[in-house]
């Protein structure tokens, strides 16, 4: 007589994975006993009570190597001996509510006229610091996890995988209770391991381009919809999502549990946003090694064409990248200070600097002043004039910028006293590392000494150091320093002879 038969009216099997779940698998367990059939616990290597705790409730425990978590749930779908009509998925630290029970049962044991669904979304109410977090966006919160035998499979999808399901699907809107055990230490570890395999799976997922499947729950598509949109382009990932969460969602009606919970899933946030930038560039994330996560396979899938080359040129000495294998540039080498001066002096500095009259040299110098610049007495600078970073720059006394002359501080640049910088001269202290993957920037200082005269529409690059009453002529290039005292032209500027002033 079949085990289904001994157990009467059971008609749901229970698939569980584990991996030293000691602290939660208890409570799994005894929500589950009494009216399921078979209770599947598939372990990855536990090294705690989890095993000794799940067999004390007669369970079937298989050991199965970690190959992720879509392909551990695939493999115990494909390979265990599922006999009942329906199939209920649950984590460890997930507990089945008796009235959530009763709904599951009154499914299983229905009618199945065409009216009966081929899966249900369960509700879930998480827990977080003992506490129900009932707002947020996350509850009501449905996941896939009850449908008839055989009729389901997970998509491979590094974390947070969802069943693809043919055949209409219901929900269920009692929930089951997800409230993991094993503390805030454990909680912060694992979702350091999530972000990685997340940062993972968006990136693939941007690659190729591939739509959703219909199966997935509409909130589930819309997140991964913006985590993929929003994640790669916003300097502030971990901020929208509290704004979103705590505002918009109301958490702040979960109290101070609320305020803490926003802030953990912001920061989560902030980790994959950090992750997927680090992937673009090539850099690897290798959680391997890690105390408590060292079952996760990080690189054992192939990724897709362009994910290989980014990973691949990681590991490549710059000096064997080849040409067509240039990577994106570095990320940006400005501070968060700095990047709001340049904004402002950009929207409005700049904006007024270029709106006042030609002759008024004193309210564009005490514009540059009040942007950091250091600017000495008497200086004209022209209206017209680019200024990239006000800060930094000095100019001391008697100093003369013509029009449409550039400033390109990327670094410092220092313009004597009295030298004249004429109409068209574009001075550069800031390149890139052409031999770096990561096009680093460099900021190599301009020092022109006093009484210069740079002639127009000629350029001074990075590091040049130009002594003083040096001549640099007209239309004349300098990217080595230059002599004082001297006239240099052409490009590359040459000595041409020595500078005499009567």
């Amino acid at each position: 007589m079949s085990e289904t038969l001994l157990r009467g009216d059971r008609l749901i099997d229970v698939l569980i994975i584990t991996k030293n779940e000691e602290a939660n698998i208890g409570f799994c367990l005894e929500a589950l006993a009494g009216w399921t059939n078979r209770i599947f616990v598939v372990d990855s290597g536990s090294t705690d009570r989890t095993r000794e705790i799940a067999e004390s409730h007669a369970v079937e425990f298989i050991h199965h190597d970690w190959p992720g978590f879509a392909k551990q749930k695939n493999w115990a779908l494909e390979n265990l001996e599922f006999e009942s009509p329906w199939t209920l998925i649950v984590d460890a630290d997930e507990v089945i509510t008796p009235e959530l029970r009763s709904v599951l049962e009154g499914i299983a044991s229905g009618p199945t006229d065409q009216d009966v669904k081929t899966g249900y979304f369960i509700n879930r109410l998480t827990f977080f610091l003992g506490k129900p977090i009932r707002h947020c966006g996350y509850f009501p919160n449905y996941h896939l996890r009850f449908f008839k035998t055989g009729s389901g499979r997970y998509e491979e999808r590094e974390v947070h995988e969802h069943i693809i399901l043919e055949g209409p699907v219901g929900r269920i809107t009692t929930p089951m209770l997800h409230d993991d055990r094993r503390g805030l230490e454990h909680y912060i570890a694992k979702h350091n391991r999530y972000s990685t395999l997340e940062s993972q799976a968006l990136q693939r997922e941007i690659n190729s381009q591939e739509d959703e499947s219909e199966s997935l729950e509409p909130g589930a598509r819309r997140r991964r919809w913006a985590k993929r949109t929003i994640l790669p382009r916003v300097p502030f990932p971990g901020l929208i999502r509290f704004f979103y969460m705590f505002v918009l969602r109301a958490g702040f009606l979960d109290g101070w549990t609320g305020f803490y919970f926003c802030r953990f899933i912001a920061t989560y946030d902030d980790f994959v946003a950090l992750k997927l930038r680090a992937l673009v560039r090539g850099q690897r994330i290798d959680l391997t090694g890690v105390d408590g996560l060292s079952d996760v396979t990080v690189e054992k899938d192939v990724p897709p064409a362009k994910i290989e080359k980014k990973a691949a040129s990681a590991t490549v000495p710059h000096d064997r990248i080849e040409p067509h294998r240039q990577m994106q540039p570095e990320a940006s080498p400005w501070t968060f200070r700095e990047k709001v001066g340049r904004a402002l002096w950009m929207l409005f500095g700049r904006t007024l600097f270029r709106a006042t009259f030609h002759n008024w040299y004193g309210i564009r110098r005490q514009l540059l002043r009040m942007f950091g610049a250091r600017i000495g007495a008497n200086v004209a600078i022209r209206p017209t004039v680019h200024v990239e970073v006000p800060w930094m720059i000095q100019i001391d006394d008697g100093a003369t910028i013509g029009d449409y002359a550039i400033i390109y501080s990327l670094g410092p640049i220092r313009i004597g006293s009295r030298s004249i910088i004429s109409q068209y001269a574009h001075l550069c202290a800031g390149t890139h590392d052409y031999a770096d993957h990561t096009f680093r920037l460099i900021r190599s200082p301009i020092t022109i000494g006093e009484d210069v005269w740079i002639g127009a529409d000629s350029f001074v690059g990075p590091g040049v150091e130009i002594g003083d009453l040096a001549v640099l002529g007209a239309r004349s290039s300098a990217y080595k320093s230059l002599e004082g005292g001297r006239i240099h032209v052409g490009n590359p500027a040459r000595d041409v002879k020595e500078r005499n002033l009567t």
